[in-house]
């Protein structure tokens, strides 16, 4: 094997475990297990999409309420726009969001999509600003039924002429 195949061969396998890194980072806080207390998700509080600023409100007191979360892969675009989908559970309650990072210097357009297990759907339009800070959309809570929710968000230009990403929930 001539030196140019073995570095070759170890790009490849470095960036393969790059990506694969990447890929586990969502997978490991969706099953790391339920926060407990009235704070909000396990995605709200790391930072996936980017950081947010420090609060100087008391953080809330615990209580039985168990939140849960099953979110898809944080997933980029060449164009620079980066999303991950969830849905999350709460209370009795369940509903989507997708955390979004928008650097394509365009304003875009988004619809974020909750399908119920029993075929239902709930879908919301959610205005995406050209800006770099992490937004995020969601739609309206509903009272959960049995069973998995899954969710996806589709991404496109303001115009919806071009989808630029898809993102799902994983379920």
């Amino acid at each position: 094997m001539s030196r140019m195949e073995r570095a070759s061969n170890l790009r490849l396998i470095a960036l393969a475990s790059v990506v694969a890194i990447f890929a586990l980072i969502p997978l490991a806080a969706a099953t790391a297990g339920p926060p407990s207390g009235r704070a909000r998700g396990l995605l709200d509080r790391l930072p996936l999409l980017g950081t947010e600023e420090p609060s100087d409100e008391p953080a809330p007191e615990p209580d039985d309420t168990r939140q849960t979360a099953s979110c898809g892969p944080q997933l980029a675009s060449p164009d620079g726009l980066r999303a991950q989908t969830c849905t999350i559970g709460e209370d009795g309650d369940t509903w989507a969001r997708t955390y979004y990072r928008n650097a394509t210097g365009h304003q875009l357009s988004g619809v974020l999509t909750l399908m119920r297990p029993d075929g239902r759907t709930v879908q919301v339009d959610c205005l995406i600003a050209a800006e770099q800070r992490a937004g995020s959309c969601e739609t309206p809570r509903e009272r959960t039924v049995p069973e998995a929710y899954a969710a996806v968000a589709e991404i496109a230009t303001k115009d919806a002429d071009r989808l630029l990403l898809r993102a799902g929930s994983g379920h």
